[in-house]
């Protein structure tokens, strides 16, 4: 099985490569980590740097697991979670101190920002994803035999610091057939629907059999079972 040649090559040659969750999930500007579990996977960052010794290796994700008949790419993304929200801000905050009226246009260049941000994320994430998967289309597979490519599924999963709250109201909207314009969630999947289920002309698949967003929490408690 074309899983089995690449767990074959991994263990050849990425063995140093295998880190914690912890470490795989740390934010290098901060240190802080999204997720901490000492389970280890591999670091598809280091991967890319080893595939690419001699040139500018291209984005990727955090980690990739390697599990029977399919191979996960994870990214771990920090930056969703808003501490001040239009429910919750405080607007005596934005109070002038000339006029001591409260200035609307503070509030909404203010959320204007978080916004742009939060899109700024958004497309980081679809970046990686799209040359993350050019790594593995071009550079992993390669090196395995073909035979078997259309029983391999590439899953892609995307873990934000949104709150498990927001995770179940994206649940329950779907449920629905509503989507919240607000909703991180929804706006990653809509990002990167064009990276899944695609087909070349020969019938061939490419690009991302499956696609999950999902919180820390829901992240964690499949790592723990």
């Amino acid at each position: 099985m074309l899983t089995e040649q690449i767990k074959e090559y991994a263990e050849d040659n990425w063995g140093s490569f295998l880190k914690s969750l912890t470490e795989i999930s740390k934010n290098h500007n901060s240190g802080d980590s999204l997720v901490y579990n000492e389970n280890e996977i591999y670091s598809f960052d280091d991967i890319s740097k080893a595939l690419y010794p001699e040139q500018n290796e291209p984005a990727s994700v955090d980690g990739l697991v390697i599990g029977d008949n399919y191979l996960e790419l994870i990214e771990f993304k920090g930056g969703f979670k808003q501490k001040i929200t239009k429910d919750s801000f405080d607007a005596e905050k934005g109070r002038c101190q000339i006029s001591g009226d409260v200035c609307q246009d503070y509030w909404s260049i203010f959320f204007e920002y978080q916004k742009r941000k939060i899109r700024e994320l958004v497309v980081s994430i679809r970046f990686k994803a799209l040359e993350s998967y050019i790594t593995i289309e071009k550079q992993v597979f390669p090196r395995c035999s073909f035979d078997e490519r259309k029983a391999l599924k590439v899953i892609l999963t995307v873990v934000i610091d949104e709150t498990g709250v927001d995770s179940m109201e994206d649940t329950l909207s779907e449920l629905a057939g509503k989507k919240s314009d607000d909703n991180c969630y929804d706006s990653i999947r809509k990002a990167l629907s064009g990276l899944k289920n695609r087909e070349d002309y020969t019938g061939m698949p490419y690009f991302y059999n499956q696609i999950n967003v999902i919180s820390i929490q829901d992240f964690m408690n499949r790592s723990t079972t």
